[in-house]
């Protein structure tokens, strides 16, 4: 079996094609000559070739050791490299954070601000967001595709931190009596055509019928709230989104409070225990100041 070459042992090897001596390259690398001897002498017991012709002075390579040296030199830009990225690392100069988010709600409203602001303290720290449905958000946070991510409770099962509070509105179309109303009750939403979201907000709107007594006549179901607002504008039902989700201008239809009121918080979230990496410790610890 052939041994990994040791780093002394490679750049020993490289400094004694230049010099010809040991004696020089123990200088070099701040080293005794004996440990310089030894690192070569133990990768070539583990090659089983000779990678110095020790009968020369000064001391050459073999064409072996000159393949070893030709690799050496690359090996060892690399570590120059990773050594100089794992210190920018260290200096907080460089990394990704992944987030994940259940949607508009977070990626249009939440999120930015907070962006904003950290991003002024961790200028070099870039931040990818990847949306997707409450579901597959929380599971790509178990399986670590994402770092952290943008959830509603349930959170029990996670490290959480309040970033926000939300609650439910119903949008409805000009031409519904319920237009002119200050709120609207479950059983005022029972009988018309409801359209339905599915952007992470069904058990919850779920839960305000049901404790109202009702069931929804539920005749669609869409998860992008521009979509479900353009439904409610052609006249397809009433609907039920975050408030946070909407848009600043709506046409023909008005978001009119729940009776009673249904408030959802919203929180970043991370798996319990160590984070994936430094930049994600950064970003995890700078929430956690600006929430409390």
């Amino acid at each position: 079996m052939i041994n990994d070459p040791s780093i002394t042992a490679l750049r020993a090897l490289k400094s004694i094609e230049r010099t010809g001596s040991v004696s020089k390259t123990a200088i070099e690398l701040g080293l005794t000559q004996s440990a310089v001897s030894r690192s070569i002498a133990t990768y070539e017991k583990s090659l089983g070739l000779d990678l110095l012709r020790r009968d020369r002075r000064p001391l050459i390579l073999t064409k072996e050791g000159e393949l070893v040296v030709s690799h050496a030199l690359e090996i060892d830009r690399s570590i120059l490299t990773l050594n100089e990225r794992l210190r920018a690392v260290k200096q907080n100069k460089m990394g990704t954070v992944t987030i994940g988010s259940f949607g508009s709600t977070a990626s249009t409203h939440i999120l930015p601000s907070l962006l904003t602001q950290f991003t002024r303290i961790h200028p070099e720290i870039s931040i990818s967001i990847q949306e997707q449905p409450d579901d597959h958000t929380r599971l790509a946070l178990i399986n670590e595709t994402v770092d952290v991510a943008v959830l509603s409770e349930p959170v029990e099962d996670f490290e959480a931190v309040p970033i926000a509070a939300d609650q439910l509105v119903a949008l409805i179309h000009k031409s519904s009596p319920l237009y002119s109303q200050s709120s609207v009750a479950a059983n005022e939403l029972e009988k018309p055509p409801f359209i339905m979201t599915l952007a992470g907000s069904e058990p919850l709107i779920l839960d305000w019928f049901n404790r109202g007594g009702v069931h929804p006549n539920i005749r669609h179901r869409i998860q992008q709230t521009n979509s479900i607002i353009a439904l409610v504008q052609q006249g397809f039902g009433n609907a039920i989104v975050t408030s946070l989700s909407l848009p600043q201008k709506l046409d023909d239809v008005k978001a009119i409070p729940l009776c009673p009121s249904t408030k959802r918080q919203i929180y970043l979230v991370k798996k319990i225990g160590s984070t994936r990496s430094n930049a994600t410790t950064l970003f995890w610890k700078f929430v956690e100041q600006l929430a409390y």
